[in-house]
């Protein structure tokens, strides 16, 4: 006959093995984890920001034969340190290295956008040889720019002055003249680029409408057809001296650097560096669009 403490054991030997798996259901989870349920959801929210800023700076870029791909991408907003791999990092105190000087290739604009823009239905005969102005871009080695750097509005009375020459060389083709978003192209150029480059407004229009390079013969001569990058290239002065941007082949924008000088204005041609050089996207034969040309939409 069992002694009655013996008995006692026995009965609470299930609740004890009951309790004990208990506790370990309730640490373990933590030991997996790696702490407990709050840090656990902070490791999470870390995590998380991690790939929403890698998915917001995949490049806009584009690849051609010599492996090059754009990284540079003009879409910040506010004062934002603008980088390949960092956009809105910190203050940004407006700092830049050099210039880069960007041009546009309107007939392959209107080409790419079926001849929409109003612009586009009666354009000046000069743009077919001539490419226009994008914009005058401060600019840093490491890839990164500064932007919106101040609060200055736009002011077209400004530039009455030079108000054909901005319809001539710097059209927004996108808007009729007499249209109220007209404007807008300079507008935005000013905003976001004019307002880090240290000059006044009409200055800094001013010095871009007289940068403005004149483009090779070659272009002209080929309208609606193809030249060669080599052929290209020797009327920009080299491969290092300037950057292709071609979209389906066709060129859509030639652009080069110039040197900041000491009072902040642009000065001479110079070599593009590395960080630039990898918005190339045109291969050895690059299209020459016409605007009497249309790009078909393709319907999956």
């Amino acid at each position: 006959m069992q002694s009655p403490v013996y008995t006692r054991a026995a009965m609470a030997t299930p609740a004890i093995i009951l309790f004990a798996v208990t506790c370990l259901a309730h640490i373990i989870p933590g030991i997996r984890g790696g702490g407990n349920s709050n840090d656990q959801e902070s490791h999470n929210m870390v995590r998380g920001s991690i790939i929403d800023e890698n998915e917001y700076n995949v490049p806009l870029g584009h690849r051609h034969n010599r492996g090059r791909q754009h990284q540079h991408q003009h879409g910040g907003s506010g004062k934002a340190n603008n980088s390949p791999s960092s956009n809105s990092q910190g203050d940004d105190d407006g700092s830049f290295d050099f210039y880069v000087y960007s041009m546009s290739y309107q007939p392959e604009f209107c080409q790419a956008n079926n001849e929409k823009f109003a612009g586009c239905h009666n354009p000046k005969e000069a743009w077919e040889g001539q490419l226009t102005i994008h914009g005058l871009w401060p600019n840093r080695y490491d890839g990164s720019w500064p932007s919106d750097c101040s609060d200055e509005s736009f002011d077209l009375s400004l530039l009455k002055d030079v108000a054909d020459d901005l319809e001539q060389n710097w059209p927004n083709v996108k808007s009729p003249a007499a249209s109220s978003g007209h404007t807008s192209f300079w507008s935005h150029e000013w905003s976001k680029h004019g307002t880090c480059s240290g000059l006044t407004q009409q200055d800094y229009f001013m010095t871009a409408l007289d940068l403005l390079l004149p483009t090779p013969s070659i272009v002209k001569e080929n309208y609606g057809s193809v030249v060669s990058r080599e052929d290209l290239e020797e009327g920009y002065l080299g491969s290092d001296m300037s950057v292709f941007v071609c979209k389906r082949g066709y060129l859509s924008e030639v652009r080069v650097c110039l040197e900041k000088m000491e009072d902040g204005s642009p000065g001479e041609r110079v070599s593009c560096p590395e960080t630039l050089l990898k918005a190339d996207s045109c291969g050895d034969e690059i299209d020459i669009a016409s605007f009497d040309s249309k790009v078909t939409p393709v319907i999956a």
